[in-house]
């Protein structure tokens, strides 16, 4: 590379601390964009050169400003923050300023998850049930009988389904959510999990009442319990607060057994490992067949057929985890876990 004289090698060097490009110095000191890299380079390693590029638009409080509106005045988006800075700064920059700001901050983006809404009431009876739960051991959980009812429905889940194509492909089958003008019907089902593997399963109607409820308890919890063997003295019954389950009806039957019952704290399917093992079987449910049910008769044969090959291990790796979950509602002082 042909040498350059100092008064030159001081220009670009002065012209790189003013945050020129290295094809803006190229052109104004008349060498070649490969001499001023060079030169970039060694004011960089020198420790004398600090990379800047453009100037940020934003000033440390207005960057401040975003993140706070976010984390702290309850924005939930880019456009939001967007609006509240107009409005309250009279700043106008781009959502994708936004977003950037955001980003540089820790923040990252993500889809909001379902949880059952709670109320201060709600949260504090949560925080009182894992007070009292905090020194459970596993094989205090273990005792636990896992129970819950679940609609399932012929083609699939009621929620967001999400896909993958090329930009250029046509819609494929697999790309689409396909429906039914009238819905094509579903069936609500009530089980339980326990250590030793899932419990009997059974079609309860699209109308369960208390005596259907009490019904149900009375021939396939006790099938289960019976099934496997279970001391019934030793064990635990868990049921959520549905209207239902807490009928006089049920409570009295209930009172008579020889199982202790489990007091539930209110709006926390998120404590109930029985939540996952419904989730497991409807992914099966529409992942292991290649066509839909043909009719409900159909589906309720397969929901049977996909629940009992659900294995104890499975259960098993569920339940084993409510110590942490207990700790999770320690930790959010009664609010919503990561379960």
């Amino acid at each position: 590379m042909r040498p350059i004289s100092d008064e030159c090698n001081r220009q670009i060097k002065k012209c790189l601390e003013d945050c020129l490009s290295v094809r803006k110095v190229a052109s104004l000191t008349k060498v070649s964009i490969g001499r001023v890299q060079k030169t970039r380079s060694s004011m960089s390693s020198l420790g004398n050169f600090n990379k800047r590029g453009r100037p940020s638009k934003l000033s440390a409080r207005q960057k401040q400003y975003i993140v706070r509106s976010i984390t702290k005045d309850g924005n939930d988006n880019a456009v939001q923050v967007k609006e509240a800075l107009k409005n309250d700064l009279g700043i106008d920059i781009s959502e994708r300023t936004v977003r950037r700001q955001l980003r540089a901050a820790g923040l990252v983006l993500f889809v909001k998850p379902k949880k059952a809404m709670l109320s201060e009431r709600n949260r504090k009876k949560r925080l009182e049930w894992a007070i009292d739960h905090k020194d459970w051991t596993l094989d205090d959980w273990k005792r636990v009988i896992w129970t819950d009812e679940t609609k399932v429905n012929r083609f699939g889940s009621d929620g967001q389904a999400y896909a993958w194509k090329r930009s250029e492909e046509n819609l494929q089958k697999r790309h689409v959510k396909q429906t039914l003008k009238y819905g094509g019907g579903n069936i609500m089902v009530w089980s339980c999990i326990t250590w030793e593997g899932v419990g009997f399963i059974v079609d309860v109607g699209k109308n369960m009442n208390k005596e259907i409820y009490l019904d149900t308890l009375k021939e396939d919890l006790n099938n289960t319990m019976d099934e496997y063997g279970m001391d019934k003295s030793k064990l635990i019954f868990m049921q959520d607060n549905d209207p239902k389950h807490k009928s006089a009806l049920v409570m009295d039957w209930l009172s008579k057994q020889p199982f202790k019952c489990m007091e539930w704290p209110p709006q926390s399917p998120d404590l109930n490992p029985i939540e996952n093992m419904w989730a497991l079987l409807e992914r099966r449910l529409f992942k292991n067949y290649e066509t839909f049910p043909a009719g409900i008769n159909d589906l309720w044969e397969r929901i049977a057929d996909t629940w009992y090959d659900i294995t104890k291990e499975e259960c098993q790796k569920y339940i084993e985890t409510m110590p942490d979950r207990v700790k999770e509602v320690l930790k959010a002082k009664g609010s919503w876990t990561k379960y």
